[in-house]
């Protein structure tokens, strides 16, 4: 029973055996199945193919999902638009429709609600297209046009605003004052962003080209950081990454003048710093260098970050040069610039140089001799805190006795973590009492000023993506 065997046709049977009848065939290929389904089953499916099989059913269930999303999506956006009373399509627009229906959107303070709603229902319907969507959105793209999605206001709404004050744009001002780096939003800020999120969300080659053909068009620091998150978040972490890091060189290296700026166009070398900071590129700490003093004397803390973050004890020297150069007088500056190069004190003769100008000079008040103490301890190395503490006996007692305490504190402190024991600091400061700390660092006006915090716990002038109002 387990010989091999040839299934024939009926058209076979025929050919070979004219005189049959049709009952005669229908015995035969009874007979043939009989014969068949005698004795061994047959061999059960390879393991491999039922492995297979079951990616490809849970890969089939998880497009029918993402497809039942999406409808879902459709299907909440519609029935909020109708319960606004705006105009809903029946989902008939063509790519094409959407976006040019997208181009000529006006947000006003009167429909603002009911188009951000309008707006997010246009870019799922683009989604639910899939790759059919791609080649609009690319051309759209290669427009190099967009259209920010900000609320319109007529000049006597301007002017209303204007009269009420400060209290009138308290949102406004929150919007403005606020920090960070995020390229995550609620709503998108624009047309081409939103364009690019659903590229992001229809995924595949196509899409992943589309967004590729960005970083080699557009002259705008937000986008090249916004497309190189986007890539990094679909394909891995390195990818675009030449083409990314190619863009931010040359709009750092070249920067080009955006007409009408935003708040992103306006802090587009931010955007581009983390661009390199995302890729961890150091072949640009060289030319960074170069701009770290601006022309004001003022430290750009995008061009600091970046060597700080990224060039680490490569950028030694520029920050040390920053720092004696004379040009840098703003006392956070020069703060900012000890916390970055101090570090390294212990390990790098420039660093440890740096730590003795600092503590043995009357040019230095006591916040930025007092940051450079504070760096002190910021290590688990016994060898590097050993060395700092030599450094620290070697300086020669100051005059001012509130700087001698406060270098007595931060020694007691590091000799402690040598010998793993534990040291109270806020113990150790209340002891010195309200009085010496006021004493100490001075009081008013004069205290604040240049004085801008701690940089690792707020980055200044960073760009924040906020949603549109």
């Amino acid at each position: 029973m387990g010989a091999k065997f040839k299934v024939l046709t009926k058209s076979a049977i025929m050919k070979s055996n004219p005189h049959l009848t049709r009952a005669a065939i229908g015995i035969f290929l009874s007979a043939v199945f009989l014969t068949v389904g005698c004795g061994k089953s047959p061999a059960p499916l390879e393991t491999a193919n039922n492995v297979d099989a079951e990616v490809l059913r849970k890969e089939n269930a998880s497009l029918k999902k993402q497809l039942s999303d999406a409808r879902s999506r459709i299907d909440s956006l519609r029935a909020q638009l109708n319960g606004a009373g705006a105009s809903v399509t029946d989902g008939g627009l063509s790519a094409e429709e959407i976006i040019d229906e997208l181009t000529n959107i006006k947000l006003t303070a009167q429909n603002r609600r009911s188009v951000e709603r309008r707006v997010q229902f246009l870019f799922e319907s683009l989604i639910q297209q899939g790759d059919a969507a791609v080649p609009h959105i690319r051309a759209y793209l290669n427009k190099m046009e967009d259209v920010d999605f900000v609320v319109q206001r007529t000049e006597g709404e301007d002017e209303g605003r204007r009269s009420r004050g400060r209290g009138g744009d308290w949102m406004e001002r929150m919007r403005q004052r606020s920090r960070g780096s995020s390229l995550d939003f609620e709503q998108p800020p624009s047309l081409r962003i939103g364009l690019m999120n659903v590229l992001k969300e229809i995924g595949g080659s196509s899409a992943e080209s589309a967004l590729g053909e960005v970083l080699s068009k557009t002259a705008r620091g937000f986008e090249v950081a916004y497309v190189a998150k986007t890539v990094r978040d679909m394909i891995g972490p390195d990818a675009f990454r030449d083409e990314a890091i190619a863009a931010a060189h040359d709009l750092l290296s070249n920067p080009i003048e955006v007409p009408n700026p935003n708040n992103y166009d306006r802090n587009a070398k931010r955007y581009l710093f983390s661009v390199l900071e995302m890729y961890n590129d150091q072949t640009f700490i060289q030319s960074a260098q170069g701009l770290l003093v601006r022309d004001d004397g003022k430290i750009d803390d995008s061009v600091l970050d970046y060597l700080d973050d990224v060039g680490k004890e490569q950028a030694m020297d520029a920050i040390y040069q920053a720092f004696n150069s004379g040009q840098v007088t703003d006392r956070g500056d020069l703060g900012d610039l000890a916390r970055a190069g101090l570090k390294y004190t212990g390990s790098n003769p420039q660093a440890d140089q740096m730590f003795k100008d600092i503590m043995s000079s009357d040019e230095f008040d006591m916040r930025v001799k007092w940051s450079a103490l504070r760096e002190m301890d910021n290590s688990d190395d016994t060898a590097v805190l050993q060395s700092r503490l030599n450094l620290m006996s070697n300086i020669q007692p100051s005059e001012n006795e509130a700087e001698n305490k406060v270098m007595q504190m931060y020694t007691k402190e590091i000799e402690a973590k040598i010998n793993g024991e534990e040291f109270d600091m806020r113990k150790e400061m209340q002891g010195l009492g309200g009085d010496f700390w006021r004493n100490a660092f001075g009081r008013g006006d004069d205290r604040e000023r240049g004085d801008r915090g701690d940089r690792e716990r707020n980055r200044r002038n960073q760009p924040t993506i906020v949603p549109a109002p």
